[in-house]
């Protein structure tokens, strides 16, 4: 939700107002083990300040992470990020110290995005999509955790896992032909990140032309010679490497330019502000663009089949989106065996 507001007051009391609606719903809910019998809610929220300006995605971030701190509080209550509060960094401790375990503990886990070629309606692809838990079993938002995760170096273990769960779970089986891994600067700057992954490929015996990692437009990505040369080393294994979130940083034409990026995944925001004309020309020149330096294009966001009808439209190579599929667990793109006919033909006796 977001509302025009003049003071944090009013933000505060919004989030109030809107848990109070909830429980005042009275909506049953006799599973709950917590001695409560209806549907109760935790709200959180963010304010702008002068230090964010209007950026929507920090917004978003501070009010997860406020969000998170409603729950812990003993959820069914509402509370707008402080960032004065001394609780903000012990959080961040707490998580900090949560990641430092959360792969031994099964604490981390892989959900699976659909990705669909447009021309032929089959999905051919799967984004992989990390989760952590609490000790508890609450989630932690990614918006909270893979900034933590990047600040204290905890990514790298963690993208080693990622890789590795993803060889296992799907491709060393051939459930999905391609799955596509986040993979932040942090890796790509780390000295022997591709000769990491080449030996999970050697381990597992899956084709590198089956794995693509996705690198987010942003200024963090900087023009480190390292991260070039890494690029060139896992496409050299034959890894796909895919523009994630392209037109929201500032950096996009110039890694356009500089790296042969097989797809690049035009970010959401684009294909939402299609319903006016305006927008609509905004995303044709986008895709031009694109298309004219010979890469695939993937857009994400389809959560109608009217967006999908327009893709079609612009002739987009594949998308994404609640319209597709939602991120599911890996068995539900395993493939079952093979039935033996001949014993499916058998009558009892």
């Amino acid at each position: 939700m977001l509302a025009r507001l003049k003071t944090r007051e009013q933000a505060a009391d919004l989030a109030e107002a809107v848990r109070h609606s909830v429980e005042t719903l009275a909506l049953p809910h006799e599973q709950r083990r917590d001695g409560m019998s209806i549907v109760t809610v935790s709200v959180g929220a963010g304010f702008t300040r002068n230090q964010i300006g209007s950026k929507l995605e920090r917004l978003i971030h501070e009010a997860d992470r406020a969000l998170y701190g409603a729950k812990a509080n003993g959820r069914n209550c509402a509370r707008l990020f402080d960032p004065n509060d001394p609780q903000s960094s012990d959080e961040s401790e707490n998580i900090a110290a949560l990641l430092k375990i959360a792969i031994d503990q099964n604490l981390v886990s892989l959900v699976y995005q659909p990705i669909r070629d447009v021309a032929t309606g089959r999905v051919d692809a799967v984004e992989a999509l990390m989760r952590l838990k609490m000790l508890d079993g609450t989630s932690v938002p990614p918006s909270l955790f893979v900034p933590i995760a990047e600040r204290t170096g905890a990514i790298l273990d963690l993208g080693r896992w990622v890789i590795g769960m993803v060889c296992q779970e799907l491709l060393a089986s051939e459930h999905v032909p391609v799955v596509s891994v986040n993979v932040s600067p942090i890796q790509l700057r780390s000295p022997g990140f591709a000769a990491s992954v080449a030996a999970i490929l050697g381990e597992t015996g899956v084709a590198g032309s089956r794995l693509a990692f996705e690198i987010t437009e942003g200024l963090e990505m900087e023009m480190h010679s390292d991260i070039l040369r890494c690029i060139a080393d896992l496409k050299t294994l034959g890894i796909r490497i895919w523009l994630d979130d392209f037109g929201t940083g500032f950096a996009g034409l110039s890694w356009l330019r500089l790296i042969d990026f097989d797809t690049v995944k035009i970010d959401r925001s684009f294909l939402h502000d299609c319903d006016t004309p305006k927008g609509k020309a905004m995303l044709r020149d986008i895709i031009g663009l694109v298309r004219n330096r010979g890469h695939k294009i993937l857009v994400e966001g389809v959560e109608t089949e009217e967006q999908l009808a327009l893709m079609r439209q612009f002739r987009i190579d594949h998308v994404q989106g609640f319209h597709v599929g939602r991120p599911a667990p890996a068995r539900n793109f395993q493939t079952p065996p093979p039935t033996d006919k001949r014993r499916s033909r058998a009558r009892p006796h």
